[in-house]
């Protein structure tokens, strides 16, 4: 487990992230307040535009795009998907894109075990909503601000639930089951280290005491019997 540090620096982050939130180099739509806005464009470096391309392969073009303009920012895109093998069932990919550019600090140990030392967040919901956006880009930056690394499995627990309307307040971190988002992980390497994708995921209080107490396995389990949707719904109820 990843234990939560630093919990009051959330609320200066967020303000931080809406401050910095931008468009990259395309012009993008932004679904602020439910409002479509075009954003002025950006430049990009020559590994965000290579991340972009191995995303788009995969995702095609991303409808929105939220960037941050300090140095080290972190960008994250949303790109639309139908999630339903049949019928319909329309929601989006939110991908990191720049986490990766810099190493997390694992342990040596684990390092020699064959743990990933980069990665990039993916989240599938509804609307890329500024609050979705924020506490993904958030995530993104705490293994940096703590010293610390998220990797399969992994939880962060927040002192309060992270999104309005859902009363979890546990985010775990799984791999994607979808092909098309696995492949991502396999194309993109840099300085000869791989990259993790790892999915976002809220879970329950009660959730998060079974997997600390059960394990992770039995709990995946459970996700499998109840016919866990990948894609995040706040009004979920928890399993347990």
């Amino acid at each position: 487990m990843i234990p939560f540090l630093r919990a009051c620096s959330r609320r200066r982050f967020l303000a931080m992230t809406l401050a910095c939130s931008a468009a990259p180099a395309r012009s993008a739509t932004s679904a602020w307040n439910g409002e479509m806005v075009t954003m002025p464009g950006a430049e990009t470096t020559s590994f965000n535009a290579h991340r972009r391309a191995v995303y788009e392969n995969e995702l095609d073009e991303p409808e929105y795009s939220f960037a941050d303009n300090r140095s080290d920012g972190i960008e994250i895109h949303a790109f639309g998907r139908d999630f339903a093998p049949v019928g319909t069932d329309e929601g989006y990919v939110l991908l990191t894109n720049g986490m990766r550019d810099r190493r997390m600090t694992l342990p040596a140990s684990h390092l020699e075990k064959g743990e990933k030392p980069r990665a990039e967040l993916m989240w599938y919901v509804r609307e890329p909503t500024p609050e979705n956006i924020v506490n993904l880009r958030w995530l993104a930056e705490l293994p940096f601000m703590d010293a610390t690394w998220f990797g399969f499995g992994h939880r962060v627990p927040m002192p309060t639930p992270p999104v309005e309307g859902c009363d979890f307040r546990t985010f775990l971190f799984l791999t994607p089951i979808i092909e098309t988002d696995q492949r991502i992980a396999e194309a993109l390497m840099i300085e000869n280290d791989p990259v993790e994708i790892l999915t976002v995921n809220l879970i329950s209080d009660a959730e998060y005491r079974f997997i600390k107490e059960k394990g992770l396995n039995p709990f995946l389990d459970m996700l499998d019997e109840e016919d866990y949707l990948p894609i995040f719904d706040p009004k979920r109820k928890s399993y347990l």
